[in-house]
């Protein structure tokens, strides 16, 4: 299920990479004054000299840019969404997105001019020379594969105690292997697609926001992980993140790819990049990894303004959603138990807890998703199936990634267009007036109505799911992650629209997220899950200042 585009996940038969040169340390320039010859001056594994990429209209999707990447350094790349660092990444991959060009420069990888390279010889390279993992790491994992056949796709020959020893590197046990894809959790899915590019062992690692969904402790784990694979190993890792204090300080390199002021409505804008240094950063200075993730609760308590208060604080209120007794299973494994929760009309709810402890699911089971769900589930004091059989349209889920979620062979008016045709019943004539209310209800121009999510930033397609689900005027919305890939600019622009869409619409929110500083400025009220149970919940802000239990002092890293 990996990108046919970029598939450098394809079966190898485990052989070695090619052997680097001698590497030098790198630099980065925005506007390089000398050329080099591709994968000669300097030996670096990687070299990418003065490259410019232009979209299908001539715009420019960033540069010109020249950086290099030593063996056994870490070069970072930073940036608001929609600035191009995927789309920079995979042109190390020799890909560009659908209607891009090359307008000048050269990328060098393992000695290859990748742009040089014929379809055979390309499919070679990413076979053998580059690991790639992507920002949506679950949807290049076959969800009916066990972990176990997953890791011997990528490494037919490794043996039962080198396929263990690769999963606790990204902190999964043993009992992992034989669970499926489909079974785990966001976070589970991106340690295994880690570990599927660990095992390979290339000298060049490509990782497309690796921290993203992670709460505070594993994202230190996976972070300090990243360091010793490029010092042991003398690999050449390229990685994004929003993360910027802990990306700044594991990473010899730093390339920030800016955005320039363009006329837009929202806080999202249009891709037009700029390039700009950062000196290197020494990590043999012992720089603390988990600065930028709290490391005292009462910090969080203190630096996060307060939101508005949430009726489900009251008793008066009367109750929009209540779930008694909620529990899951998976292939007979029990995954949640026991779960209350109960939401008010405008309230926000979190639910936290480390990666596996189950909130996706109860996501999926409130939603009606689940089929192998029990328990009571009542939406306006009215019971409804916990299966979701017979269900309304009353609870809407948004996934993590709109990349996966969206269909990019349908334009934002078509995506749009469906349920308000299927669900609200809207003419067509009336549709393109309602489509551009929706659009203008997430903040989003009206004109964006005839682009595909190819040509939209992060912000942009997460404003698109969500005016997907506005659109089937739901009563509770259940956000999963939905800001776990964006900066942090646009992430608080998308809580803030929420914050305003909820009470004008009187509808519920459920927010799942590992970002402790955006549940407490967003949600008044929090639910901690651990192992599939409730084992904290009350005031989010009496909890971050206190937490009574190891899961959520993990959360804060």
């Amino acid at each position: 299920m990996s990108d046919p585009a970029i598939d450098v996940d394809a079966r190898n038969d485990g052989g070695a990479p090619d052997a680097a040169a001698k590497p030098r340390a790198g630099d980065v320039s925005s506007n390089s004054a000398h050329s080099r010859v591709p994968g000669q001056a300097v030996g670096a594994p990687v070299v990418v000299d003065e490259l410019s990429v232009r979209g299908s209209s001539g715009q420019e999707l960033f540069g010109p840019i020249s950086f290099q990447i030593a063996a056994g350094e870490i070069t970072a790349l930073t940036g608001p969404s929609g600035s191009g660092k995927t789309t920079l990444m995979r042109a190390l991959l020799g890909h560009l997105p659908a209607g891009a060009s090359r307008y000048r420069g050269s990328v060098s990888v393992a000695g290859h001019d990748v742009f040089a390279l014929d379809p055979v010889a390309l499919q070679r390279f990413r076979r053998m020379q580059v690991a790639y993992v992507g920002q949506d790491p679950g949807s290049a994992l076959n969800p009916l594969m066990r972990v176990q056949g997953l890791l011997h796709e990528v490494a037919q020959h490794a043996a039962r105690d080198t396929l263990i020893d690769t999963l606790e590197l990204v902190g999964l046990s043993a009992e992992h292997l034989r669970r499926r894809s489909g079974e785990l959790s966001g976070g589970q899915q991106r340690r295994v697609a880690l570990a599927r590019a660990l095992i390979r062992r290339t000298g060049v690692l490509i990782l497309d926001e690796p921290l993203a969904g992670l709460h505070g402790a594993l994202r230190t784990d996976i972070a300090r992980l990243l360091t010793e694979i490029a010092a042991e190993r003398s690999t050449a890792i390229l990685l994004s993140g929003h993360d910027t204090d802990t990306v700044h300080a594991i990473a010899d390199t730093v390339v920030e790819l800016g955005i320039g002021l363009v006329a837009h409505v929202g806080a999202d804008l249009h891709e037009h990049p700029t390039t700009a240094a950062q000196p290197m950063i020494d990590r043999s200075s012992g720089s603390d990894w988990s600065v930028g993730i709290p490391t005292s609760p009462a910090k969080v308590s203190d630096e996060v303004a307060g939101p508005r208060p949430d009726a489900s604080a009251g008793t008066s209120t009367p109750l929009l959603l209540r779930a008694n007794g909620i529990g899951a299973s998976i292939d007979g494994r029990a995954v949640l138990a026991e779960i209350d929760l109960e939401l008010a009309p405008a309230a926000a709810l979190a639910i936290v807890g480390v990666s596996g402890a189950g909130k996706t699911t109860l996501a999926r089971v409130i939603a009606g998703l689940h089929r192998s769900a029990t328990g009571v589930l009542e939406l306006h004091g009215a019971p409804i199936p916990v299966t979701g059989r017979g269900r309304t349209n009353g609870i809407q889920l948004v996934n993590q990634n709109p990349r996966s979620a969206l269909n990019p062979r349908r334009t934002v008016a078509q995506t749009l267009g469906r349920p308000l045709r299927r669900i609200g019943g809207v003419p067509r004539r009336r549709l393109p007036q309602q489509i551009s209310d929706l659009l203008a209800s997430v903040e989003l121009a009206p004109e964006l109505a005839v682009r595909y999510p190819h040509e939209l930033s992060g912000g942009q397609r997460q404003r698109v799911a969500l005016a997907r689900a506005l659109a089937a005027e739901p009563a509770i919305l259940i956000c999963d992650e939905i800001t776990s890939a964006l900066d942090h600019a646009t992430a608080a622009s998308i809580m803030t629209l929420l914050d305003r869409i909820k009470h004008e619409r009187t509808m519920a929110l459920l927010v799942i997220s590992h970002d402790m500083p955006l549940v407490a400025a967003h949600c008044p009220r929090m639910v901690v899950l651990d192992h599939g149970r409730i084992v904290e919940s009350g005031e989010t802000r009496a909890i971050l200042a206190a937490p009574a239990h190891t899961a959520t002092r993990e959360l804060l890293g």
